[in-house]
């Protein structure tokens, strides 16, 4: 089947691509809108997968792909201009070095339970829809405030770099933070006071530079240990019994206490550097940290910390 490139006139041609992406971004279902320079092509279902929208930033050549159940076909295309402008804007905001990009997809669909095909290798978020093919409050969000904080990890994941979480997740929000004030300002200052709530509300410290650490649950030393130590243990949650212990691994689990304050803590990092250093300086910081494969350890982050900035990153992690 040939590829099909449909579209609408969103607007005259006075009007600002900022101005055009705000409209595409709150289009209602069904409305097929065009920004310039943003291709839309409708791509026929194939081998048991979906139909999907190729949306493609000429400007960056960076493309991503919507796929999306037939119910789900007016919300797809109500958002797909809306998803292209979030590629140029992200491409701008993390340096234009990442070009010709293949940037995560998505999925529109009723379905919360969609799981994509065996042999994609695509990285896909759903985007959820109702039965009759709009999008829900919490279809919305995800396409207009989650989706640009994920095309971050994208573009830090580009070469296989991998990054402490405060480092990732910071460096996520501070992007997606200025490319969602652009698409939905509303909406974005609703994320943020949300972030600021939560560090406000916090009563344990952010402690940053342990956050995402694996961590072993408790009853995994509770069951290596004698009743007296565990008497001990529950009368003092900070006592550390002597081991040695043996751990397998469904005994670990991931750090996710005090998250939401850590999000905001964490985009205080990256926004005080870039108020002391500058914008530049902490996005060529970030470009040459996320370059190559591999592991960057914590002792890495605070040595080019130290080199990029002239300063101890120590007391904003704390």
């Amino acid at each position: 089947m040939p590829l099909l490139t449909l579209a609408l006139a969103l607007s005259a041609p006075s009007t600002s691509f900022d101005a055009q992406a705000r409209a595409a971004c709150a289009a209602s279902a069904g409305t097929r809108l065009q920004l310039q320079g943003i291709e839309v092509e409708a791509i026929a279902a194939r081998g048991g997968d979906l139909p999907y929208l190729r949306i493609t930033d000429r400007e960056s050549g960076g493309r991503m792909n919507a796929y999306y159940d037939p119910a789900a076909q007016p919300a797809a295309w109500a958002r797909a201009a809306c998803l292209g402008a979030q590629i140029r804007l992200l491409h701008a905001e993390t340096g234009r070095v990442w070009r010709n990009a293949h940037w995560s997809s998505v999925v529109f669909t009723p379905h919360a339970d969609y799981i994509p095909p065996r042999d994609t290798s695509e990285k896909r978020w759903t985007i959820a829809t109702a039965p009759d093919g709009t999008l829900t409050p919490a279809g919305q969000k995800m396409a207009v405030v989650v989706m640009p904080h994920e095309q971050v990890h994208a573009f830090q994941q580009r070469a296989g770099a991998q990054t402490p979480r405060w480092f990732h997740e910071g460096h996520a929000v501070w992007i997606s933070r200025k490319v969602v004030a652009v698409l939905a300002p509303a909406e974005a200052r609703a994320d943020a006071l949300e972030g600021a709530r939560a560090l406000q509300v916090s009563t344990e410290p952010v402690a940053l530079a342990r956050w995402g650490g694996m961590q072993v649950k408790p009853e995994a030393i509770l069951r290596q240990v004698s009743a007296e130590e565990r008497e001990k243990i529950k009368a003092d949650p900070h006592y550390a019994p002597a081991g040695p212990f043996s751990f397998k691994p469904d005994d670990m689990v991931s750090d996710e206490s005090n998250t939401a304050a850590r999000y905001e803590a964490a985009w205080r990092v990256f926004a005080g550097l870039e108020a002391a250093h500058g914008t530049s300086r902490v996005g060529a910081w970030v470009r040459d940290l996320t370059a190559a494969a591999g592991p960057v350890t914590p002792e890495r982050l605070l040595e080019t910390g130290r080199t990029a900035f002239r300063e101890d990153l120590n007391p904003r992690l704390q």
